[in-house]
């Protein structure tokens, strides 16, 4: 049997790899380190992450030694955990010196915040700066699952954020296709991307309406993850996929449309979500669906007044060509209900007035079932993505009335956010437990630009 200094030979050998502990002092390991070193390695210090030079006493260069103390501490955490990924070093080993049931989350958090707090968008750049960091984990075989999943959330995230931050001419609907077929490569999925032909035919005259005015075709994307012996009542994470949104001949300002690309967070967080769910091999029946189109001016464009019919026959007149991506989510919505599920949550950068609501830190929740939406809430409240309930009630229902057709897509100027919900509302069935996530607010930094919300909650909650 290898005792404990030889396991420290043993595992860390390259001279490029760098130790991060604690200063737990309670640890065989950190105390075998201690006396290595010297006692270097003391209990109590101020700041949160202190280095020692191993000098050649070990193949590693240096050692980061962890505050234990401030680890319990939410604030101090988070500046630990920014250190430690920001560490300069491009090889990393994280080394489980906890050996506590009670530091779970913060050795997956930590695992998260590691890829998280690296993350850099350059593969447009003809010259990256930043070179991707290898990070390593040594500990216990029980903490393992632990340290995966918050590997896995931080991947998953950062994949997210990729197809945020992708331009419309590196990532239209037909791209955002073939993306999620890759993940057929998973056990357990099953992709189906339909065509424009194939929609036409399921009489989805909202999402066409939308994609009226594109050069691209609309594609409807399904993904479904089957983790159970059987594949019986299935979950829809439905994702709203505009590409990109000039606002059509509601034209947004040149202000309001940079950034648009930004429209099709939705889709980039179920699609995202849903690779996570794989690759934990979690024991849950997952469906991701995703309309995918831009929003744009051409000669076929729809405009105001005009009158589109969804797939279950309800017409709507337009008020808003800017209105769009609830058009493509009535269609969704419908869809995913026509696969099986009887429980739907739907997300997407909807409307600037839960914005002006909520602001850049939580998102916004609509729900015919309150049940349901608690469910929810408790696994946002475990991943720190503040949702909060919003209502929909038949005041904001009325502003949807239209004299021409069955609804508008859009009400008055006031209680936005509560009158698009309303709008998605109409397309559910009576018997449909349902979400509304508008996540507007929440799914760009203006520092950071994309920042992957939802993606956690969403796996979380099939835990």
């Amino acid at each position: 049997m290898i005792d404990i200094k030889e396991q420290v030979e043993f595992n860390f050998t390259k001279e490029d790899k760098n130790i991060v502990i604690t200063n737990n002092m309670d640890n065989v390991l950190v105390k075998e380190l201690n006396t290595i070193f010297d006692n270097k390695i003391i209990s109590d210090f101020d700041e949160g992450v202190r280095v020692i030079h191993t000098l050649g006493k070990m193949k590693a260069e240096k050692i980061y030694i962890v505050n234990f103390s401030h680890l319990k501490c939410k604030c101090k955490r988070e500046k630990v955990f920014k250190s430690i990924a920001n560490i300069k070093e491009n090889s990393v080993v994280l080394v489980d010196t906890f050996q506590n049931d009670i530091y779970e989350t913060i050795m997956q958090e930590m695992a998260e915040k590691l890829l998280t707090e690296n993350y850099k968008f350059t593969k447009l750049k003809s010259k990256p700066k930043t070179k991707d960091k290898d990070f390593f984990f040594y500990g216990e075989t029980k903490i393992y699952d632990v340290v995966k999943k918050g590997f896995v959330y931080g991947e998953m995230i950062n994949k997210c954020r990729d197809l945020v931050n992708t331009p419309y001419n590196y990532l239209n609907a037909t791209d955002l296709a073939n993306y999620a077929k890759k993940l057929e490569r998973y056990e357990n999925i099953e992709v189906r991307i339909y065509d424009k032909a194939e929609i036409e035919e399921m009489n989805m005259g909202a999402f066409l309406g939308v994609n009226k005015g594109s050069l691209d075709e609309p594609k409807l994307i399904s993904v479904k993850y089957k983790g159970k012996a059987k594949y019986e009542d299935p979950v829809a994470l439905v994702g709203k996929g505009v590409m990109y949104d000039t606002g059509g001949y509601s034209l947004k300002t040149p202000v309001s449309m940079p950034g648009m690309k930004v429209d099709m967070a939705g889709a980039a967080a179920v699609i995202s979500a849903i690779e996570a769910i794989a690759k934990l091999k979690l024991e849950a029946n997952v469906m991701a669906i995703v309309a995918a189109t831009d929003n744009r001016i051409g000669d076929g464009a729809i405009v105001p007044d005009d009158v589109l019919t969804s797939a279950n026959g309800q017409t709507i007149e337009i008020i808003s060509t800017d209105a769009e991506g609830r058009l493509t989510l009535a269609d969704a919505v419908w869809f995913a209900q026509k696969e099986g599920a009887k429980k739907i949550i739907d997300t997407a950068t909807l409307t600037g007035a839960m914005v002006a609501a909520l602001g850049f830190q939580t998102t916004g929740a609509f729900t015919n079932n309150k049940e349901f939406l608690n469910k929810f809430i408790s696994a946002s409240e475990k991943t720190n993505e503040h949702v909060w309930h919003m209502p929909i009630t038949k005041e904001y229902r009325k502003e949807l009335k239209s004299k021409v057709a069955d609804m508008t897509n859009k009400g008055g100027r006031y209680g936005g956010a509560s009158i698009a919900a309303a709008f998605i509302e109409k397309f559910i069935d009576k018997d449909t437990k349902w979400i509304h996530l508008d996540i507007a607010g929440t799914s760009v930094d203006k520092k950071t630009g994309a920042t992957g919300v939802m993606v956690k909650t969403f796996t979380e909650f099939f835990m």
